[in-house]
């Protein structure tokens, strides 16, 4: 980060802060996608970080790094929106995802049964990580889907690395738990 840029974006540079801020939008959007499953909201809730990140500019001083400083501001304002809303994200389906974001299985032409398991598998581990509590949500998306690194998160959580690593293996074991309990209905319900 250009230490120049910086400070022309404390000083109330709206060109200087896109400079600072542009690099990191769409990391900054997938998080947010991940507490929210919805593109609109994932969209507002970016657009509310960034607002609040250019309010609080003046009041970064380099403690930390500023991806970090964003990730923070970004899931606080995702936390606060599901409060607001008092529910965790309704899940996707599959083709949702395919008509919203593109997505496309790896196998082009997946059987139906493959398919279903698919669409299910996909739906239970957004389930699963919507279950987990805001601290241990945020440091697997973190670590699990946005590969960032063990200090990265404890900076954006003000946690120690050793309370984040901990966090990370309790939701692990919780995904764990709940999968397998989500599996087990699955089959259930297909052998009855």
């Amino acid at each position: 980060m250009d230490e120049f840029t910086l400070r022309l974006a404390q000083k109330g540079n709206t060109q200087a802060f896109e400079r600072l801020v542009t690099p990191h939008e769409q990391t900054l959007w997938r998080v947010c996608w991940h507490y929210t499953h919805h593109p609109e909201d994932a969209a507002d809730c970016l657009q509310e970080a960034m607002l609040k990140a250019w309010r609080a500019i003046g009041q970064y001083r380099g403690d930390c790094a500023f991806s970090s400083w964003l990730y923070r501001i970004a899931v606080t304002v995702c936390v606060d929106f599901l409060r607001r809303q008092k529910r965790l994200p309704a899940t996707e389906s599959a083709d949702a995802l395919a008509e919203e974001d593109g997505f496309t299985p790896v196998d082009a032409s997946p059987t139906p049964d493959e398919a279903v398991l698919r669409a299910e598998s996909t739906d239970s581990i957004r389930a699963a990580i919507d279950s987990l509590p805001a601290d241990m949500r945020t440091a697997i998306i973190l670590y699990a889907i946005e590969g960032q690194p063990y200090e990265t998160i404890a900076e954006v959580t003000r946690a120690s690395i050793g309370t984040v690593k901990s966090r990370i293996a309790r939701a692990r074991q919780k995904l764990a738990a709940f999968l397998a309990e989500n599996g087990n209905k699955s089959a259930a319900r297909s052998s009855k």
